[in-house]
């Protein structure tokens, strides 16, 4: 059970008198053995700092592994985790968030603090038994991060021979923290991801993760609304390097959730980085208040897990969106990418089945979008334009236009019932004829071009939203 207990009452600290006995809390002198162990200056500086103890006056013990109990103390303490401004509507106890837990224990405050502050940890986290190198990774990865003192990065993947090893859930912290310096691969290329982690080797992550925090400011508080500006560095900095990213908004304006999940979710499709799936809509109480351009995103949000929904069924898409919800998201977005398989290339030609679903989450649940051919059938530039248009139009959401047709060269190839389709592509600029005043409609239609065409029949239904 994780219950967060509320409400003013009495303070944490006059609350809690507990007794530590156990071995993180030794007092220590100078560690005299530690002399033959690798970065040893790291474990003295720690100690130094106040952030670690020995087992006894003088000795560490750098070859004993560590309990769970250890290890959420070493992190708690590392990170300054606390209860100073908490308070409670009765007593805490650790067994309140930790069953298995002792109440009377030497762990008991860290592993309320643990449970207070929300780190991922199991429920039926057993405090004696030993960590292991990913369990303990896993934890102080996800503590820095839940805490908002990393800022947020697109790892560039690692491989390492014992990467099978890995539990699933792990897979993305571990990945993070080779990232960060957190964590290395020994010699021969592996993690051991199943050892025993030891008292030193805990002491030399959790420096090393410190120093990372050091060379690398903290976002802004947490609680504070994202502007707009920094709305696109987080996108950007989750997405990569394939983010083409641009706003027309005043860069430090306060953006709402509806913007920012549009825009995280818009950046995704036109990098080529989500997969094709098929979207079911899901009934939002208060859709009248987001803009329809916004909602096949939303939609696509909600289906992948990126958001959800209140317990009213209520997105509030113009509520602000905070750095910690941004973060939260866009955690979200990067773990279910990193669970499913990456997209097509960007330059292959899209089939009938890709082609209609990111024309739907185009169109939003107002779409209409049935086709009779071949889901696997390769799609053409002249049948994805017509489909798109034609959608757009029996939606209703196409403006109208006084439309002038221009002379396209190789218009014969074009069949003469998807021709009026592509004069409104074109006079809307969805789509643009090459060089030689071509529209090369027997063309297989690729990602890329699907993808500028749709980003732009967005910013068409933006525009035209704003003029109602």
């Amino acid at each position: 059970m994780k219950n967060t207990f509320k409400i003013i009452t009495i303070s944490a600290a006059a609350a809690l008198a507990l007794s530590f006995a156990g071995q993180q809390f030794a007092s220590a002198a100078a560690f005299k053995d530690i002399n033959n162990v690798q970065d040893k200056d790291k474990i003295i500086a720690l100690q130094n700092s106040g952030l670690i103890k020995g087992i006894s006056q003088d000795l560490f013990g750098p070859n004993i592994s560590i309990s769970e109990a250890e290890g959420v103390q070493m992190i708690v303490n590392a990170l300054d985790l606390n209860l100073d401004l908490i308070r409670f509507v009765k007593e805490p106890h650790a067994t309140d968030y930790f069953k298995n837990a002792n109440d009377s224990a030497w762990y008991a405050e860290a592993l309320i603090i643990a449970g207070v502050h929300g780190l991922d940890l199991p429920a039926d986290l057993k405090p004696n038994q030993k960590l292991t190198r990913e369990e303990f990774t896993h934890q102080l990865i996800d503590a820095i991060e839940a805490s908002g003192q990393l800022p947020m990065i697109k790892p560039v993947v690692i491989d390492y021979k014992d990467q099978d090893q890995v539990k699933a859930e792990y897979s993305g912290s571990i990945q993070r923290a080779l990232n960060y310096g957190v964590l290395k691969l020994d010699e021969s290329g592996k993690l051991k991801p199943k050892q025993e982690i030891t008292r030193a080797e805990a002491a030399v992550a959790i420096s090393n993760a410190l120093a990372y925090l050091k060379a690398h400011p903290a976002p802004a508080a947490l609680s504070e609304t994202l502007t707009a500006e920094e709305a696109v560095q987080l996108i950007k900095e989750a997405v990569g390097p394939e983010a083409d990213l641009q706003i027309k908004i005043d860069p430090a304006a306060s953006i709402s959730r509806e913007s920012f999940t549009y825009l995280l979710v818009h950046t995704l499709q036109t990098s080529g980085q989500l997969p094709m799936f098929k979207l079911i809509p899901v009934e939002v109480a208060d859709e009248s208040q987001m803009d329809i351009s916004n909602s096949g995103a939303i939609q696509t949000a909600l289906a992948l897990g990126f958001v959800t929904l209140d317990e009213s069924g209520n997105f509030n898409p113009k509520g602000d969106i905070t750095r910690t919800a941004g973060t939260d998201i866009v955690n979200k977005a990067l773990e279910y990418l990193k669970a499913h398989q990456a997209p097509a290339a960007e330059s292959e030609v899209l089939t009938a089945e890709q082609a209609v679903q990111l024309i739907k989450e185009a169109a939003g649940p107002k779409a209409d979008l049935q086709i009779k051919i071949d889901p696997a059938a390769s799609m053409t530039r002249e049948s994805f334009t017509y489909l798109l248009v034609h959608t757009l139009q029996t939606s209703g959401q196409l403006p109208l236009l006084n439309l002038i047709p221009v002379e396209i060269k190789d218009n014969d190839k074009i069949n003469i019932l998807n021709s009026g389709a592509i004069q409104t592509a074109i006079a809307l600029k969805i789509v643009k004829l090459d060089a030689d005043g071509k529209f090369n409609p027997q063309a297989g239609i690729t990602r890329t071009d699907a993808a500028a065409m749709v980003s732009q029949v967005q910013e068409i239904l933006k525009r035209a939203a704003a003029n109602q």
